[in-house]
């Protein structure tokens, strides 16, 4: 069985890890690193047989060289980008029944919360301008839907891709990718799941429960690490 892949269009791209640390009054690499790995969905808290593929930090000169034509390394300084760090999980194993294939979860922390608004705010342009069709040419029956939702965030924005994706030579079943990105002050947040909903399933917002709720769950670590005194 065919499963789907997790998108690249948006996400920060062979990252090396790395280490950054905000000036001599900052935190340490340590603390920078430990904070910023608190902000993001842990393994046990991904669905279930998704495993961990890669964990990563990257810093501007890393950043300003992911794929999608991003901003430059000018842009990220002068923004006040400190560090990035990404953990994405992918299955191995296809499943006939409604499941997740694929997950990235990330954080990006910025000196203060204006270079994180306007880091954002580019952030959103590129994803509004982006051909997502284009992307995703293996899907039939392609639909674009922003979702709107009372997040607990001062920005945010959900773009949700559903289509048909054929599974074997009798079969198509429905794919699900879901996209957000979310600023809480300082720090602004990535989530990617793509999910495969079973042969029988026809209805496009079959993740958005599933999704939501993993959401929600970053949010909240976004905020308690940036409360946690380790990123001062």
């Amino acid at each position: 069985m065919k499963a789907p892949i997790l998108l690249t269009s948006i996400l920060i791209a062979a990252l090396a890890f790395t280490t950054a640390c905000n000036g001599d009054d900052g935190p340490t690499d340590a603390e920078l690193q430990q904070g910023l790995q608190s902000m993001v969905l842990r393994p046990d808290e991904v669905p279930e047989g998704l495993q961990s593929i890669r964990s990563e930090f990257a810093d501007n000169d890393q950043a300003a060289s992911g794929l999608g034509g991003g901003p430059t390394k000018e842009q990220l300084e002068a923004w006040g980008r400190i560090l990035g760090y990404s953990s994405d999980f992918q299955t191995a194993d296809p499943n006939p029944a409604t499941f997740t294939t694929a997950l990235s979860s990330q954080v990006t922390l910025y000196d203060d919360a204006p270079g994180a608004a306007q880091s954002f705010t580019d952030r959103l342009a590129r994803a509004r301008a982006a051909d997502w069709q284009g992307s995703h040419i293996d899907l039939a029956e392609f639909q674009q839907e922003q979702l709107t939702r009372d997040l607990p965030v001062d920005d945010s924005f959900w773009i949700h891709l559903t289509g048909y994706q054929a599974t074997s030579s009798t079969e198509r079943r429905l794919v699900s990718d879901d996209i957000v990105i979310f600023r809480v002050g300082r720090a602004w947040g990535y989530l990617n799941a793509v999910s495969l909903g079973a042969a029988s399933v026809s209805d496009r917002a079959f993740a958005e429960d599933t999704v939501e709720a993993l959401l929600l769950e970053q949010i909240a670590h976004t905020r308690n690490g940036l409360e946690s005194g380790l990123l001062d």
